[in-house]
């Protein structure tokens, strides 16, 4: 049986982090505004926005998450103790040896979150 290649698992990995962790926590924002007036902690935010505010904060939420993973990842590359391995076949993979920059796939241009979101549409990139 053939090994993944590279580019495979970081894409299979990359496609795993958007979808479980990017888009599961930008779902929230994109919620209507009416459904967020509702939401205990958060009624004062939410019970004046506007629709232009409304996209200003999802696109401000959608930063942050960028950034969360951005730096969450700069921790395999700053700090060589941890590793995120794939094991396939009885073979380990470090993600970190086999990416460039590892921490800037989520990010870049046609990174991970461009390729894999299922939660971004055109007028959010």
């Amino acid at each position: 049986m053939n090994m993944k290649s590279k580019k495979e698992i970081l894409d299979c990995f990359g496609e795993l982090l958007v979808q479980e962790v990017f888009d599961n926590q930008y779902r929230f924002i994109l919620n209507k505004v009416e459904d967020l007036k509702h939401t205990d902690g958060y009624k004062n935010l939410f019970h004046s926005m506007d629709e232009i505010q409304k996209k200003e904060i999802e696109n401000y939420t959608k930063e942050i998450l960028k950034g969360s993973l951005f730096d969450f990842l700069k921790i395999f590359e700053e700090n060589e103790e941890f590793k995120l391995i794939y094991s396939e076949n009885d073979t380990n993979i470090d993600l970190n040896q086999i990416s460039e920059m590892l921490k800037s796939e989520p990010i870049i241009e046609n990174g991970w979150i461009d390729r894999f979101s299922e939660k971004l549409d055109d007028s959010t990139i």
